[in-house]
């Protein structure tokens, strides 16, 4: 009887291990395709002849697309199962963002990349079941491992398609299509999905990796509200500099590669940060760190802005870490916030908290028009701010998560 009982827990441990690790594949493939576009945006400048504003419009698309439905896409992992439709999402968004350099004209460019984007809104609150579903009780390193497979994915992007652009032009966009084939079958042929308990759930008889519940518990909708208060000002933050520094490059003398470069080392740094932020915050909680990485955020940031050459690297890293921190403790959080429904709290954070990012890239866009590229970045400094006062209140409110 006990040999039974081992063998069903080791596959269950190997199911489970699998599990995350196509998970966190699936989040770098995802991101691998969808993250390129700041590179192209230069060379849409020139041959479709667009202002500030209009490159700010197409981040505002994604970053709407990418964030507002995924809420209410939140329901397709419950009603045709998690790795269906992880799989079916980035075969979709693979599709369209492999064709977007073949776009005629703004218009038809803009329609393609929005369409491509609702795959990326279903495919985050799959991925976070997955990823809380299959990472037992170490939550926060399970997020971690989630978190940086996307994060590796954004850094990659720009690269890959940095690099084949010379050779293919905006025909190198095809280049994602494979990738995404693949993933979507290795996703869609895995249908078990192992259930655990989180080792920091309020409520041990709770299971937030598919947010139900067998016991109630109370919403802390401040403590909810405040983060997701304090996504939006990572997104805005983020979304705007990453949008804007290729073109802020360019328009210093720099060439692409030298913006592909500083992109690929933010999205690497966000993806260190990350690792380190949730298997920190399982030993050490969860508060002290997004709190310190948020009161590092602008002065990391000011040193950009005012270094040249290789000494900008060094606080490039030191912000891009100090976002990547706050990534899965944020999600963390917000789950012990609403512990019945930690699904939509999931996606609260992940979706609406992502929603501001394209706003603010058009906000900055809309300033650079009329003033200078650089006046919009220096505004930059000021939604780091916000988020660190909104985990000041968090803290002065009570909660000790």
């Amino acid at each position: 009887m006990s040999t039974t009982a081992t063998t069903l827990s080791s596959a269950e441990q190997a199911n489970s291990t699998y599990g995350l690790a196509l998970t966190s594949l699936s989040h770098f493939s995802l991101e691998l395709c969808h993250n390129f576009l700041p590179v192209l945006y230069p060379l849409l400048i020139v041959s479709m002849d667009l202002s500030y504003q209009q490159i700010g419009i197409i981040a505002l698309i994604v970053g709407l697309l990418t964030s507002v439905p995924q809420p209410f896409l939140g329901f397709l992992s419950d009603r045709f199962g998690a790795y269906q439709v992880s799989g079916m999402s980035i075969l979709w968004l693979g599709v369209l963002m492999s064709v977007v350099g073949l776009a005629p004209n703004y218009l038809s460019f803009a329609i393609v990349v929005g369409l491509a984007s609702l795959g990326s809104a279903a495919y985050h609150p799959a991925g976070a079941v997955l990823a809380s579903a299959n990472s037992k009780a170490q939550r926060g390193m399970g997020m971690s491992i989630f978190s940086v497979g996307g994060n590796l994915g954004a850094a990659l992007s720009p690269v890959l398609i940095a690099a084949l652009v010379p050779w293919f032009g905006f025909n190198a966009s095809l280049s994602i299509l494979p990738v995404a084939l693949v993933v979507s079958i290795l996703l869609t042929r895995q249908t078990k999905l192992t259930v655990t308990q989180p080792s920091h759930s309020p409520n041990p008889t709770v299971s937030t990796a598919v947010g139900t519940a067998t016991g109630e518990l109370p919403v802390l909708w401040a403590g909810l509200l405040l983060l997701l208060i304090a996504s939006m000002t990572r997104a805005w933050f983020q979304v705007s500099f990453m949008t804007y520094l290729p073109v802020w490059i360019d328009s210093g003398g720099g060439t692409l590669t030298q913006a592909s470069q500083m992109l690929s080392v933010f999205a690497f740094s966000i993806g260190a940060g990350s690792m380190f932020g949730g298997t920190a915050s399982d030993k050490v909680g969860r508060w002290i760190i997004v709190f310190i990485s948020f009161a590092l955020m602008a002065p990391a940031y000011w040193l950009f802005l005012h270094s040249v050459g290789l000494y900008q690297f060094l606080p490039l890293a030191l912000l891009g870490f100090c976002i990547g921190n706050t990534y899965p403790i944020f999600i963390l959080m917000a789950q012990d916030c609403w512990v019945q429904r930690a699904g939509v709290a999931s996606g609260l954070i992940i979706g609406i908290g992502w929603a501001p990012g394209g706003l603010g890239a058009s906000f900055t866009g809309y300033v650079a028009d009329r003033s200078s590229l650089a006046t919009g970045l220096e505004l930059l400094l000021i939604p780091p701010l916000i988020g660190a006062i909104c985990l000041v209140l968090w803290r002065v409110a009570g909660y000790r998560m």
